[in-house]
């Protein structure tokens, strides 16, 4: 038994270790600027901006395979814990997407039954940074990757900040991808440093 804890222990330890290389964050740092660029200046495409993260994470997914498992290796998880990732990411997911239909089911409805001087109305422009900090605090949980609290902080600050400079609800999430990116690519090119390819003869 005690065994096989202390095997628990180490791969509780290597899964959380797995999330440091700072793909995950130059994921999500990308995918919120562009849905907060698209906001902004292409709201023609706001609706579908949510599009890109399911294409953009093939590609991150094959820069982790060239750039990181290269160097580290590839882990394959115990079944208990594979099936306790699909699980709690599929719970996430639906979380996520259930917040989200909140949001646009919450603006919809405010914009047509409200006026400029309505306190719902004035709080609309941080909605959904706000939204996207409660994901970010739910897979900071499941991932015990703790710098998503810190994300979760940044997402709930900006919105915050937006609603006093009443300014659209695309900036708090095109301000805090730009920062999420910034720390994953720090991350990313620190991994990079500390884990060079090793060349064999």
């Amino acid at each position: 038994m005690t065994g096989s804890r202390d095997l628990e222990t180490l791969e509780q330890r290597a899964y959380q270790s797995s999330f440091s290389d700072g793909i995950i964050d130059v994921f999500v740092g990308v995918s919120l600027a562009w849905i907060g660029f698209a906001w902004i200046w292409l709201p023609d495409l706001a609706g579908i901006a949510g599009v890109f993260p399911a294409v953009f994470v093939t590609s991150m997914l094959a820069l982790r395979k060239r750039t990181v498992e290269s160097r580290g290796g590839y882990v394959k998880w115990s079944a208990p814990r594979r099936k306790w990732e699909r699980r709690n990411y599929a719970a996430i997911l639906t979380a996520g997407v259930a917040l989200l239909l909140v949001g646009v089911a919450t603006f919809i409805v405010v914009d047509q039954s409200s006026g400029d001087n309505d306190v719902v109305g004035l709080l609309m422009p941080g909605l959904l940074a706000w939204l996207l900090a409660l994901v970010a605090i739910g897979l900071g949980f499941l991932m015990a990757t703790w710098r998503l609290f810190a994300y979760a902080g940044v997402l709930a600050v900006a919105g915050v900040v937006t609603v006093w400079a009443a300014a659209g609800p695309g900036w708090p999430i095109l301000g805090s991808g730009i920062v999420v990116a910034a720390i994953g690519i720090t991350l990313l090119a620190r991994f990079l440093r500390d884990n060079p390819v090793i060349e064999t003869s």
